[in-house]
Order: C-alpha cells, then structure tokens, then sequence
C-alpha cells in the first residue's frame, strides 16, 4: 500500500504518520507541503479558494481566502515548520498534523489573527482562540464582514467537509 500510495505522490513519511520538519510550502491556506509530504492543518478550516468571491465586508469583497493564504505565507517565511502526527486524514489521505514554527501553533496563529475558524466538526482545541478573535473583531471577525463556514460551505456544495 505504501509503494502504491508513493506513486500516487504521497510522501511515506506521511502515510507512516512520522514527525515531519522542513521548509513548507502552500497548498491552501490550511494545507502544506514539505518535502513532499502533504498535510492538513489539524483543528483548523480556512475559506476555501472559491470562497473568495463569497466573503464580503460591507457589500464589497474581502478576499477571506487570498487573507489567510497570505497569513500562512508569512508563518512559513519565520522558518522550517515541524509537525507532529494526530493519526487522523482528510478524505484523500493527507495526514492531519499540528505544525509550529519557531515554537508557535501554525493553526492557533491563524485563528488567533482572524485568518481561519478552529474546525468545530473535528475538535475545539482552538476554540479559546478563535473567541479570542471575535472578541477584538479582528480579521474574518471585523464588524461587516459576511462569509459562510468554511465546512459548511463545502456541504453546501456536495464536497466532503474533512477535505481540501
């Protein structure tokens, strides 16, 4: 199964659920890559790519997902991540990890600045912080802003809400 899933283009290392550290790259604003190993931000949704055209502030658009990808990008520039295995995986088999960088929570920073939402369905391990953010309304919090849950939004749409 591992040699299958390798030429798939999975890393083993995420199939065999090992710690990763590297320099990671963007997928989405809640998924990475490093050294070929996809992973999914455990706790963590981000406004999808095609919810950019959704989110509003006061009528005009916000850009939720253009926001948090950028958000990411400046986490992934503090220098390597390293991610720890939660056993669990979105539906195409990405593995959810929790990813630091330099020591902080990639997810908690996210949702802490108002980039994403903790990911209710699967756990409230962030919840604290994204309460955090709609208190200071900063962000996708910010008094004006209108743009569906990201889970929600996939249901809406017949897509898996543990996917990409």
């Amino acid at each position: 199964m591992i040699v299958a899933l390798a030429l798939l283009g999975f890393s083993t290392a995420a199939v065999a659920q090992d710690p990763v550290v590297g320099v990671a790259e963007p997928l989405q604003a809640d998924q990475i890559k490093i050294d070929g190993a996809r992973i999914s931000l455990y706790g963590i949704d981000a406004p999808d790519t095609d919810m950019d055209r959704f989110c509003t502030a006061d009528g005009d658009l916000f850009g939720c997902y253009a926001n948090a990808g950028r958000g990411l990008v400046i986490l992934i520039d503090e220098g390597p991540f390293e991610c720890t295995p939660t056993g669990e995986f979105n539906y195409l088999a990405f593995p959810y990890m929790i990813c630091t960088v330099n020591g902080v929570d990639v997810a908690e920073s996210l949702i802490r600045s108002g980039l994403a939402y903790a990911f209710l369905p699967q756990t409230d391990v962030y919840l604290e912080a994204q309460n955090a953010a709609e208190a200071e309304q900063i962000g996708i919090w910010q008094p004006g802003i209108t743009v569906q849950l990201p889970w929600e939004h996939r249901e809406e749409y017949n897509r898996p809400i543990f996917g990409p």
